[in-house]
C-alpha cells in the first residue's frame, strides 16, 4: 500500500471575517487544515505550536501588524524556514520597497515572501501557489 501524503497545516492570518471564511473552506476543500487567526499575536502563537507548511497574512493588519508579523517570522530562528504568503490591496512593489528597507538584528536584509497575493485573491491563483509551495515544504 502506498504512503498517504501528510495533510499540510496552513496558518491564516487575517483580521476581515469574510476573507477569513472564504480561506477556510478554499483551503479545506482542497485538502489542507487551515488554522485561521486575526490577530498578530494569535498568528505567532499558532505557528510557533502548529508548525505549519506555510502562513498566508494580510499584510494590512491594524498598526501594519502584518508587515510586523512577517519581520517576526523571517528573523525568528525556529520559523525563518516556513513559506508566506503576503495577501495585501497594496502593490507588491510598495511591499517589497518596505521589506527591502528592513534588516535582521544581525544586519542581514530580509527576505522577500515567497509569494506575493492582491486581495481578494482568485482562487485558482491562490490554490496554485499553495499547492507549489507545500509541495516544496519538507515532509
Amino acid at each position: 500500500m502506498a504512503a498517504r501524503n501528510p495533510v499540510k497545516t496552513i496558518v491564516v492570518v487575517e483580521d476581515e471575517p469574510d476573507m477569513r471564511i472564504f480561506l477556510f473552506n478554499l483551503l479545506s476543500a482542497h485538502g489542507y487544515r487551515p488554522i485561521c487567526t486575526a490577530t498578530i499575536s494569535e498568528g505567532l502563537a499558532t505557528a510557533l505550536t502548529a508548525c505549519p507548511d506555510l502562513i498566508i497574512i494580510n499584510a494590512m493588519l491594524p498598526a501594519e501588524g502584518g508587515m510586523r508579523l512577517y519581520l517576526r517570522l523571517r528573523t525568528s530562528t525556529r520559523l525563518c524556514h516556513i513559506p508566506v504568503v503576503m495577501l495585501s490591496s497594496l502593490e507588491s512593489q510598495t511591499f517589497r520597497h518596505w521589506v527591502g528597507s528592513k534588516r535582521s538584528p544581525s544586519g542581514r536584509p530580509i527576505a522577500a515572501p515567497e509569494a506575493f497575493l492582491m486581495k481578494p485573491p482568485e482562487a485558482d491563483e491562490l490554490l496554485a501557489v499553495v499547492d507549489r509551495l507545500c509541495a516544496a515544504a519538507p515532509v
